[in-house]
């Protein structure tokens, strides 16, 4: 994978579609108010430091890697940067790739970076599940998720699930941290990080919108205004971005199924005209979200008659959400040392209507799996029966209302300088970051009724009333070495957490500590002019939640070790990990049956290691033509290496040598490409093998599973000229449907076939 400079500086807004239709029936919310003010009064101050030099890009050379600018340099938005001959696995993708299929979907995304598994749920990549090297991909709650460098996850401490992730839209490139470059990002650095990277502010006059339209009414609009203000030091970039569907899923009673997500947003540079080389930029961020998507599965029977059917107990689903960004950077370079400040606040307000399940009465997901067992329950789900004024006949549906909050503030000194011969680049700092959550999930009860749910007008205690916080001080320091052809990377992590457990229904409260000390080290040699090999090990670090006493915090020692392979026409790189887990850690989500939400679970030891293999091959065909082709692979294994008996429904009975579950054992995307200016094609395959759903040692196909499937999308661009660009995209070409999943409760497909038709226009 490369990076290259953007050209098309493009993301986004409409704020508004005139073609969604509104909601059959109405849904009781709550009023999302932004705590931005109260927020802002409690902002923290926090410092980090970044392994800036710690990550590897790996670029065919006829793609001519650009050097880093200055800006670049004391901006340290970057984390893996461009340099390859650096201890550490890592990838990136560029804004050519993103271009090229146009995805809004992360996942589809991240499904052509070796060694990251998705979990698909929704088939839009609303509410992904990323995991990394076998850090559980549930939530994306197991790695960290960065935009600009700064931490992004609502409260990546207190409530780590990832309920908000920006658009990938708007992004210009995102870079995977894996290997020992994981421990500069924390505090989840058991698998890796991603860092989603915005677009820069432009130097030139810059006018572009960016249209979208395909099935399912869906649409997508953007623009993107900036520039230098007249011949003054500041220069401003305003995107905005609205795009939406009526979803493929179709709802017994009728109705939408889709979404429409808002966003908009303000970065602001400023290069004082003085005696020091430096840089300010304010970004200002404002998004929404506004969906009919529920937890609700099928059953596998109604799955193979019907992929995109859905349930009449499914009716009010709806999820609205706000999320508020403010970041501050400020970089300067004093002759080798570069010094970055970052200042940052976040505010993300959520209210889920869903359906959880019975007021008493069997989990959903049980009722799904085996509905024969629960003939009547099944029925009422469907709306073929009407409900009796009895709790077990009654569903629940909980506003699960919540409010999060994160500030803090991140410092990094980067110097390089020679030292006994030895040229060195020496990286310091530290952040000191706060968050919060706060949960007040209403339920109330309804009864089918001719099809309809009708509340039944009874008033029921609160499920959750709780908040939880906390505080987090960490110091980084690295020092990478190089002698000749020979790198060698050490770096040291702490961190120190504390967190706060307030349970507002119950009158308890709790409070925890926990430090941690990682260290890491890393050795690339460059042994021929297209070789080089590489090895590293580091210890990972996931914490237990805020207040949770007598739950370990998750903790690894995680290896690697490869090749890296450059010529002119082709690149390899090929790395072996290896993840000794001394305590796996789960949580417990709401749709979880037999636990209560947000509680934590302790699973010993656990062994995963796997192959990652990447290659691209790139060609120059007579008259201009170009044409290129790549192979990404993953090969996952994984071990329980104790008995034990868990309450975690995910887990539950657990014997030595079981696999875990949501883990792949093949992984693997093919994608060729096809150019000659001014038109291009390409073509992208992608599989993945069967994949367990609960832990086991037989075959996959005996137990709870999601099904193996492929997916073939393809994309044809033509630039009619300069100012403008034309492009059809067709994803899932051969429409196939497959169980992607049966969490959170029932069997869930990916996406059908979609096409798009897309204009850009430059003004």
């Amino acid at each position: 994978m490369q990076r290259m400079q953007l050209l098309y500086p493009s993301s986004p807004l409409s704020p508004s579609h005139p073609g969604r239709r509104k909601r059959n029936t109405p849904v009781p919310r709550s009023t999302i108010q932004p705590t931005l003010t109260n927020s802002l009064r409690r902002a923290v101050l926090c410092l980090s430091l970044a392994f800036v030099s710690n990550g590897v890009n790996i670029q065919v050379s006829a793609a001519a890697e650009e050097p880093t600018t200055q800006h670049e340099r004391i901006e340290q938005v970057l984390v893996i940067g461009k340099p390859d001959k650096i201890p550490g696995a890592g990838n990136v993708v560029n804004a050519e790739e993103l271009e090229r299929f146009d995805y809004s979907d992360i996942n589809q995304v991240l499904s052509n970076v070796p060694g990251v598994y998705i979990r698909e749920e929704d088939g839009y990549g609303l509410r992904p599940n990323i995991g990394i090297r076998g850090a559980a991909a549930e939530r994306s709650l197991k790695i960290t998720l960065m935009e600009d460098g700064v931490l992004i996850t609502p409260a990546p401490y207190s409530a780590p699930a990832a309920y908000y992730v920006p658009n990938i839209n708007r992004m210009s490139s995102v870079e995977v941290l894996k290997g020992p470059a994981a421990i500069q990002t924390g505090p989840h650095t058991v698998g890796g990080a991603i860092n989603l990277l915005t677009h820069n502010v432009p130097t030139t006059s810059l006018r572009e919108l960016d249209l979208s339209f395909g099935t399912d009414a869906f649409y997508k609009t953007s623009f993107s205004v900036g520039g230098p203000i007249e011949d003054s030091a500041f220069g401003y970039l305003i995107n905005g971005l609205s795009y939406g569907t009526n979803g493929f899923k179709k709802l017994d009673s009728g109705g939408d199924t889709g979404f429409v997500r808002n966003d908009l947003n303000l970065k602001l540079r400023w290069v004082p005209q003085d005696d020091f080389n430096q840089q300010f930029t304010l970004k200002l961020a404002y998004a929404n979200e506004d969906a009919d998507e529920t937890y609700l599965g099928l059953t596998d029977h109604d799955f193979r008659s019907d992929p995109i059917r859905r349930y009449r107990a499914s009716q009010l689903a709806n999820f609205q959400s706000e999320h508020i960004n403010l970041h501050l950077n400020h970089g300067i370079a004093i002759g080798d040392v570069s010094v970055n400040t970052k200042v940052y606040w976040n505010s993300f307000e959520r209210a889920w209507n869903k359906l959880g399940g019975y007021v008493n009465g069997r989990s959903l997901l049980s009722i799904l799996v085996n509905p024969h067992l629960f003939e009547s329950e099944y029925q009422l789900l469907l709306g073929h029966v009407d409900s009796f004024d009895l709790a077990s006949q009654t569903l629940e549906i909980t506003n699960a209302d919540r409010s999060f909050a994160s500030q803090g503030i991140q410092i990094a000194a980067v110097g390089d300088g020679t030292f006994l011969n030895l040229d060195h680049v020496f990286t310091a700092g530290f952040r000191l970051h706060q968050d919060r959550v706060k949960r007040h999930h209403q339920p109330r009860g309804y009864l089918m009724s001719a099809g309809s749910l009708e509340f039944d007008g009874l008033q029921r205690p609160l499920k959750a009333l709780d908040q939880a916080s906390s505080t987090a001080f960490a110091l980084f320091a690295t020092e990478e070495l190089t002698w000749q052809d020979l790198t060698f990377t050490l770096g040291l992590r702490f961190e120190n957490i504390e967190g706060e457990f307030k349970d507002l229904n119950r009158k308890v409260q709790s409070a925890s500590r926990q430090s941690v000390l990682s260290p890491g080290i890393g050795l690339f040699w460059q042994a021929t002019q297209p070789l080089g090999l590489l090895a590293g090990v580091y210890k990972g670090f996931s914490p237990a939640g805020p207040g949770k006493n007598g739950v370990d915090p998750e903790q690894s020692l995680n290896y690697e070790t490869g090749i890296r392979v450059k010529q002119p026409s082709y690149r390899l790189e090929a790395v072996a990990f290896l993840s000794n887990y001394e305590n796996l850690l789960g949580r417990c989500r709401v749709n979880d049956a037999g636990c209560e939400a947000g509680q934590e679970f302790n699973g010993g030891e656990v062994e995963i290691n796997g192959i990652e293999v990447d290659f691209e091959w790139l060609h120059e065909l007579d008259r201009g033509m170009q044409i290129n082709a790549g192979y990404v692979y993953t090969l996952t294994n994984s071990e329980f290496k104790t008995n034990f008996l868990s309450g975690f429904s995910q887990w539950g009975l657990v014997r030595a040598g079981d696999e875990l579950p949501y883990l792949p054992r093949h992984r693997s995307t093919l994608h060729m490409r096809l150019a000659k200016h001014p038109w291009e094609v390409a073509i992208v395959a992608k599989q993945q093998s069967m994949m367990r759903e609960q832990p086991g040692s037989t075959d996959i196909g005996s137990g709870l599973h999601a099904d193996a499937y492929q997916t073939v999308d393809f994309s044809a661009s033509w630039q009619l000229r300069d100012s403008t660009m034309l492009q059809f995209v067709a994803g899932n070409m051969l429409d196939e449907l497959a169980i992607v999943s049966h969490r959170p409760l029932g069997a869930r497909p990916n996406r059908p076939r979609w096409l798009s038709m897309r204009v850009r226009h430059n003004f």
